[in-house]
């Protein structure tokens, strides 16, 4: 199993930790891959954004980055030619939907099976857990998204950006429909899921949201970790 990253969204200050730790990991002999198609095209071109991660990623050396806008026809070869997927924010409904209808959802399952690196932010955050409904307090499912199911790959929680504290309530209500519990991750915050652990890093620790219980885990600590015998503490 490959490595994912997560972050809770922000400016690239924000989420400079969790950068930094992507990078560190990412081979530098292979270009990273950009995936910006949750971005509405009216407000931010595709060209913004690719100088947006440019000029996120160049302080840590990864200077070789391809951009895909349409992802229909890409087979897990074409995807195994990168060091790292890196799947960027904006609409979580219309994210989900392009995935759905070109099949890059398996890709990615794939990639990740064969040791493939993969971060997401924001948008590409949420798509990761079990439920992407975490996200309807800020975006509109204009694609009109019939399926609200993730890529599942953090286990079973679902994954909560952006989050500040009077969301709480929203989260609860989350979790009574969908009896899911929620990682919760403020813009400073982002979580590293690797051989079976969940590690917090970033300014601000994140929130596990589990019933009605709500628990604090700062940055370095563990939220979810599987033993040698596939259990969990």
């Amino acid at each position: 199993m490959g490595m994912l990253f997560l972050s809770g969204g922000g400016d690239r200050d924000q989420s400079i930790e969790i950068d930094k730790q992507f990078a560190a990991e990412v081979n530098k002999g292979k270009p990273i891959l950009y995936v910006p198609v949750a971005m509405d095209q009216e407000h931010i071109s595709y060209e913004a954004c690719y100088e947006w991660i440019k000029d996120v990623f160049s302080p840590f050396g990864i200077k070789d980055i391809s951009m895909w806008t349409e992802l229909s026809g890409k087979t897990i070869e074409d995807l195994l030619e990168y060091s790292a997927v890196y799947i960027g924010g904006g609409n979580t409904f219309r994210l989900m939907n392009d995935l759905l209808r070109s099949n890059f959802y398996s890709l990615v399952k794939m990639y990740m099976n064969e040791g493939g690196i993969v971060y997401g932010g924001s948008a590409g955050a949420i798509i990761m857990g079990t439920s992407i409904l975490t996200c309807t307090h800020m975006d509109v499912n204009l694609v009109r998204l019939e399926s609200y199911c993730g890529l599942s790959m953090v286990y079973d929680y679902s994954i909560w950006c952006h989050y500040e504290e009077g969301n709480d309530s929203m989260i609860h209500t989350f979790i009574e429909n969908n009896r899911r519990p929620v990682i919760a991750l403020p813009e400073e915050t982002g979580v590293k899921v690797k051989n079976g652990m969940i590690v917090v890093s970033g300014k601000k620790g994140a929130y596990v949201f589990n019933g009605q219980n709500k628990k604090q885990v700062n940055s370095g600590e563990r939220i979810f970790n599987l033993d040698t015998n596939g259990s969990r503490d």
